[in-house]
Order: structure tokens, then sequence, then C-alpha cells
């Protein structure tokens, strides 16, 4: 069985075509050249061995339409049996006329880019044809014929998509692996992290500080317009609750480390400087995840997020990957009849208890530790044994993936309507450029 796992947002492939190749399957990371640095395997690996198995095509969501990017697809995804991906994976196998087996969203390429929007007039038409339009009817048609989606229904109470979606997909209330659990087995002491460049900056911040609160949400909020407001991270909660702590524990040399990064970075630094708490936060800049996990892992707590609740997420996996004590909110009634147990947490919705929650750790922190030390168990478990069963069960069940003629011919209409829409919007781009 040779697999191919398709695009790499929030690193997803990589991890799981590491579990897969854990397992003794045949796995091999394909990725478009316009994809993030921070999401590629070098800034998610501590060793090079990914080489083996990791192929960069020269294409972009922009060239995604040229013959001669659908006969590069063509080729270099001919040799495999079994396709799985997120981002625009659905969008990949459709320009080949195959159907995705297992489909794992990051987010908005399933509850947001499948459905068309209205272009804003200032929008450049030709970006908005090549990065939206064309892309959001692919997709749309990719997620269709997809064989097996796995994805947390929590998104769907948040951004209700799967009645709009016509697909015969069978869902699977779960997401993929998102973090690889064994290389941050003690990661300090992991002799391939001293070259890093953070890592002097996260030892020398060990040594100096009682306590090291880490938070790498972004900062969103506070008081975002309602349909924005599932994406509050509740950054002011946290600040406020720190605040709190500080001034009730004056001797506690405390810092609350931060990452420059979000839609609202200046908000909280406002905040901070209102509550004169300043000398108590480091602002980091954005780095690789290997980074960020090599400081996460010399913290003594990481912070989730504490205006919604979410069950899982990038930061609350991170953290449990890495046994840390995680103070973040969530609404245990809404995950319990799906799981026969939550990992642990200190949990917390408002600054009050943020406090508390800090204060109850710094009385008891080996107790505290202890607990957290389940998380990577529950993590494996719910995140990568479950997931890892119902993507190898579909390979038994892997048959013909040949989209239908009348399908093969949508595809064909797609293409050649976005192939007359852009020779129309660049003709017109030349003339309004020559009439000045």
């Amino acid at each position: 069985m040779r697999v191919a796992c398709l695009a790499n947002l929030n690193n997803m492939m990589f991890i799981l075509c590491r579990y897969l190749r854990e397992a003794g399957i045949d796995a091999h990371l394909i990725t478009l050249s316009d994809e993030p640095a921070h999401f590629s395997p070098a800034s998610d690996s501590y060793d090079d061995n990914y080489l083996d198995y990791y192929k960069v095509l020269p294409i972009t969501k922009s060239t995604l339409y040229k013959a001669s990017s659908v006969e590069l697809l063509k080729k270099e995804l001919a040799d495999f049996d079994f396709f799985v991906g997120t981002d625009i994976a659905p969008t990949l196998v459709t320009l080949i006329g195959k159907s995705l087996d297992v489909f794992i969203p990051h987010g908005s390429d399933i509850y947001d880019l499948p459905f068309q929007k209205k272009r804003k007039k200032e929008t450049n038409k030709v970006w908005w044809l090549s990065e939206k339009a064309t892309l959001s009817k692919l997709q749309r048609l990719g997620i269709e014929h997809t064989r097996t989606i796995l994805f947390p229904d929590e998104y769907d109470i948040h951004f209700p998509f799967k009645n709009k979606l016509k697909t015969a997909a069978t869902y699977h209330n779960t997401s993929g692996p998102m973090v690889f659990i064994p290389q941050y087995d003690d990661l300090e002491n992991n002799p391939q992290v001293k070259g890093l460049q953070w890592y002097p900056f996260f030892k020398k911040l060990r040594e100096e500080n009682d306590l090291i609160i880490f938070s790498h949400s972004r900062h969103n909020g506070f008081n975002l317009s309602p349909d924005m407001a599932i994406h509050q991270k509740g950054n002011d909660i946290l600040i406020e609750g720190f605040a709190k702590y500080i001034k009730a524990n004056p001797t506690v040399n405390a810092r609350l480390v931060f990452f420059d990064y979000g839609m609202n970075v200046q908000a909280s630094k406002d905040l901070i400087t209102a509550l004169e708490i300043d000398a108590n936060i480091v602002w980091m800049p954005l780095m690789p995840r290997k980074e960020i996990m090599l400081g996460l892992n010399m913290a003594d707590i990481s912070c989730g997020q504490f205006d919604n609740s979410w069950l899982t997420c990038g930061v609350v996996n991170e953290t449990l990957a890495s046994n840390i004590p995680l103070l973040h909110y969530r609404e245990d009634e809404l995950y319990a009849s799906d799981y026969e147990t939550l990992y642990p947490l200190l949990n917390a919705k408002t600054a009050e208890d943020v406090s508390t929650k800090i204060n109850a750790f710094m009385q008891d922190k080996v107790m505290q530790k202890e607990l957290a030390n389940s998380g990577s168990a529950w993590l494996k478990k719910y995140t990568v044994d479950n997931p890892l069963r119902i993507i190898e069960a579909q390979f038994k069940s892997s048959g013909e993936r040949d989209l239908a003629p009348s399908d093969l011919k949508k595809v064909t209409m797609i293409l050649k309507k976005h192939t007359l829409l852009d020779k129309i919007y660049r003709g017109q781009g030349k003339i309004r450029s020559k009439l000045g």
C-alpha cells in the first residue's frame, strides 16, 4: 500500500505520514511550493530523516489550473494506491480525475472554502479567480466525492457546514494526529535541541524564574463582532488573571510568555501596560514549531483559550504531548457523551479563575505535574490511535477512485471557464493600466 499524504497546513500530513511509516506503511508527504515555511517538515522535526519521503511540487494555488500543472500532478500521483490529505487535497485529486480517500480538514478548508462568496469590488479579479472562485468550485466537487472525513463535530456547532455540503463521505468525530508525540519525550535533554536558535534564551529564562507561563495562541479579541467572536482566544482574561496573581504574590519571580501573532496584538500590549505588568511579560517573534515546543517544554504551565470551549486544537494538543499542566477553558458536558475520559486541566473561564488556578498550581506543583503526565496518553488514544484505525480500515475498502464521466466533464468546464475569465480579467487590467 503506497499512500500519498497531500498538503501540510498545520503540519498535519507530516505528522500523519510519520505515524503511518512508524506502522510500516509506505507513506509519502507531497506539498505545494507556496505552503508557509513554518508548515514544513524542517520546522517540525529535530532531524532530516523526512527527506526520504518528502516532495515539494513546483505548483502553487495560483498555477494549479495550468495544463502543465495538471499533467505534473497526474505524473507524481500516478503510483499511489491511497490518497489522504488536508487543505486543498480534495482539489488536487479532483484535478487528476480521482476521488480523495480520506480528508482531514484543518478548518476553513471545509467550513469556508467550498462555499463561494461574492467578490468585494476592490479585490483584484485575477487574484480572486485563482485563489478563491475556481478553487472553491473544485474544492466542493472534491469533497462531494471524498470517501471519509475526519473532523470534530464541535466545528459544525460553530461553523455549520455539514448540511450545506452534499457529500457521500462518512464523517468521523475526530481529527488526525496533529503532534508527533515521541519526539517530545524528555525534549530538554535531547542533544539535537542544543543547536536551536532559541535554546540559550529559553534555558536562561528557565534558570531565572520561579514560574513560567507559556501562551502561544494567537492574540484574537477582545470584543470581536458576533460573526468573529468564535475566533476570540480570551487573551484579556489570561492577562487580567495573571496580573491578579502576580500582584497578590509579589515575591514570585513570574513571567508570561506571549508570541507577537494575531489580529489584536496591540490590544493585548495596551492592556498589559494599563495593568502595569510589562516587566513580567516576554514577547517572542514567530518561530518554527520545533523552537516553540522547546520553550513550551521548559515552562511550568501552558495556556489554551478562555473565551470559547474547544476540546482539541493545536495549542492544546502540543501541551498534552509535552505533559505540561494546561490552563484552558473547557465545557466538559459538551464532550462527555463522546469520550470515556477527558484530559486533565486547570479549567478557567474568568480572570479570577486564572489567578486561582495559577495559585493552586504553585501550592502543589508535584501533584499538578503528575496529573499532567496523563496528557500524552489521552492524546495518543483519541487523536493518534483512533484516527489511525479509521484510516487503516479504509485501506481494505479502497477500490475504484476514478471520477465518473459526468464529473470529469464538470472539472473540464470549470477549468475552461477559469481560462476564459483569466484572459478577460488580465485584458481588462492591461487596458486600465494603459489608460492610467
